[in-house]
């Protein structure tokens, strides 16, 4: 066998944007996988790399990048997939001092 795995999830089906705030909300993208599927039996050995935080320079906005790839029984690998995590800061400041006491 000669064939490579193929992702079966489309490119780009995982990036995730989420607010700043949104602790779950970033869980819960982290723990998200690509699927992917080989002509050959066997089980498929998949390895994510976990992308470092790299902020935008905004409080804790910035990016995740996650990269995956599968190799099947034969060491046939697939090409690299690829997760985006975008954090924003879309919420506008709030005031914690009523007006009156400035």
């Amino acid at each position: 066998d000669t064939t490579k795995p193929l992702w079966i999830t489309p490119d780009q089906a995982l990036d995730v944007t989420i607010e700043c705030n949104d602790a779950e909300g970033l869980a819960a993208a982290q723990a998200l996988e690509p699927l992917a599927n080989d002509n050959c039996d066997g089980e498929l050995v998949m390895t994510k790399t976990e992308g470092e935080f790299v902020s935008t320079g905004c409080g804790n906005a910035g990016t995740y990048t996650n990269m995956w790839t599968v190799t099947d029984v034969c060491g046939n690998f697939s090409k690299l997939f690829t997760q985006i995590i975008v954090i924003e800061d879309t919420s506008a400041p709030v005031w914690s001092t009523l007006s009156q006491e400035l």
